[in-house]
């Protein structure tokens, strides 16, 4: 083998393999302590400080750009900052911010129900109702057992905030619904309708009129605010 073919197939191999050249234990480590500075953001929120949580997010952002591992665990850790970001704006009442940063959080991690979540009540507050049960639905599909204040990681870290839970979600449903005129399975052929998320909500609901459903919406959104704080 001549020394032009040595060299190529030296170059060839130096460059086998791509990545970041970082074994896998610095990885962890990098993964780590991006990880460790997010429930330390959600400190900051649950402090009222949102313009600090909105920067310290925004730094663990910064730093991510940084992470050399999977583009997977890269996206998860800056959708978690994303929605982070987002419920900051949302309680500052920037709609369009919150809007803004819900939707970055959303397309780096569809499986995120928190920034589902939270983009619903976005949608709700700003009168788009379509988005809102889009949204909605999407936080109910990917949630399971959804509970904002008792978010953890696959670690155990907490990223919990406010008291949002699957409660909260179907009201906001029902609302949308009501506003765009789907009362009941009497009024549209399909599930989908206001008084069926009343009834998963109470258990046992009849439907009447629009009056009477608006007022049954009022009444369970009315129970959820005294027993809850933090909500939309």
């Amino acid at each position: 083998m001549n020394i032009a073919k040595v060299a190529v197939l030296a170059f060839a191999f130096a460059g086998c393999g791509g990545g970041s050249g970082l074994g896998p234990q610095e990885l962890q480590k990098q993964e780590k302590k991006l990880r460790d500075r997010l429930p330390i953001d959600w400190v900051h929120y649950n402090s009222g400080d949102y313009q600090g949580a909105i920067d310290f997010f925004a730094k663990t952002l910064e730093q991510a750009e940084t992470f050399e591992g999977s583009e997977a665990i890269l996206n998860e850790i800056k959708s978690e900052a994303q929605n982070g970001i987002a419920w900051a704006f949302f309680r500052q009442q920037d709609l369009e911010s919150a809007w803004n940063s819900f939707q970055q959080a959303t397309r780096l991690n569809r499986r995120n129900p928190d920034a589902w979540a939270g983009w619903a009540g976005v949608a709700l507050a700003s009168g788009r109702y379509n988005d809102t049960a889009q949204f909605a639905i999407q936080a109910l599909e990917t949630g399971g057992t959804y509970n904002s204040a008792f978010r953890i990681d696959e670690s155990d870290r907490e990223l919990g905030h406010d008291r949002i839970d699957n409660r909260h979600i179907r009201l906001m449903l029902a609302e949308a619904y009501f506003q765009l005129g789907r009362y009941s399975a009497i009024d549209r052929a399909d599930p989908n309708n206001a008084t069926a998320q009343v009834r998963l909500l109470k258990g046992a609901f009849t439907f009447h009129d629009p009056g009477q459903l608006l007022q049954e919406i009022s009444k369970v959104s009315l129970e959820l605010q005294q027993e809850t704080t933090g909500g939309f």
